[in-house]
């Protein structure tokens, strides 16, 4: 029985067959992660198919960290809103209750009554302290109801961008930008289009912008051929040619401009 030769660190006899740069065509270099590899090509296919089930699971993974993130976000603002709901609705009872003290003539009940006056001046301070801190409180909830719609819009818009980049042939951020510019010329503000989450709209955006960019360049195309002089149309005299050879001063159609001038010239003072 015939022993493997690669087994003794010899080379595989059945690359003779092939003849000589067979091992290098085996071999192939691929690209992944910034660095470059040399691998048999056998084994090209599978590791591609291993990378692009790797992107495909990181894809889903973005997605549904991005679906996780949303839904924390939106909870947080529904949270808020019952909070501040419940705050605003606390703040207005003490606003009530503050507004029935600005009646009070404090120095007449001071002189009538010095305990009742004391008393409703304490519970007056109290109630203004409050007042305060609600509103305060509902500041603060404001702004966090306003961080969080902002990072939940932040997100929308990155799971619109991986979307359009399986859509749009060369999405980048530069082609974004564009669409922006385009929407703004229209009166769309950055903050309306931040807003823009869904991804059919942006590429109806994209597909409106790349129409009217087309129709500039055929306008500009035609002025330009309108514009362009054009080249001035020569036209000989015909000329009839009779039997037989042609004498040396005969005028044929495929001599140049200035000796078919000088030829028929010279007949013509020869017929005088």
């Amino acid at each position: 029985m015939m022993q493997d030769p690669t087994i003794l660190g010899g080379a595989d006899p059945r690359l003779l067959a092939a003849g000589p740069g067979a091992e290098a065509d085996a071999i192939e270099e691929i690209e992944h992660g910034g660095q470059f590899y040399r691998l048999p090509r056998a084994l090209k296919a599978k590791l591609m198919a291993n990378i692009d089930h790797e992107s495909a699971a990181q894809t889903v993974a973005a997605e549904r960290r991005a679906l996780a993130e949303r839904a924390k976000m939106m909870e947080l603002e529904a949270e808020l809103a019952g909070a501040s709901a419940q705050d605003r609705a606390v703040l207005i009872a003490l606003e009530q209750q503050l507004a029935q003290f600005e009646g009070v003539d404090w120095q007449a009940l001071s002189q009538q009554d010095p305990q009742l006056a004391q008393a409703l001046w304490t519970q007056a301070n109290d109630v203004a302290q409050a007042r305060e801190a609600y509103g305060q409180a509902l500041a603060q909830q404001d702004e966090m109801a306003r961080a969080a719609a902002g990072e939940r819009a932040r997100i929308e818009l990155e799971e619109t961008g991986r979307v359009l980049a399986g859509q749009i042939e060369g999405w980048s951020p530069e082609v974004a930008a564009q669409l922006v510019e385009y929407a703004q010329a229209f009166g769309v503000t950055l903050d309306e289009l931040r807003e823009v989450a869904d991804p059919r709209l942006w590429m109806i955006l994209h597909r409106a912008q790349q129409g009217e960019a087309a129709m500039k360049a055929q306008a500009g195309t035609q002025a330009s051929l309108q514009s362009s002089p054009q080249p001035a149309i020569q036209v000989r005299p015909a000329v009839q040619v009779g039997g037989g050879s042609a004498p040396a001063s005969a005028v044929r159609d495929d001599m140049g401009a200035a000796e078919w001038m000088r030829r028929r010239n010279a007949q013509a003072m020869a017929g005088r």
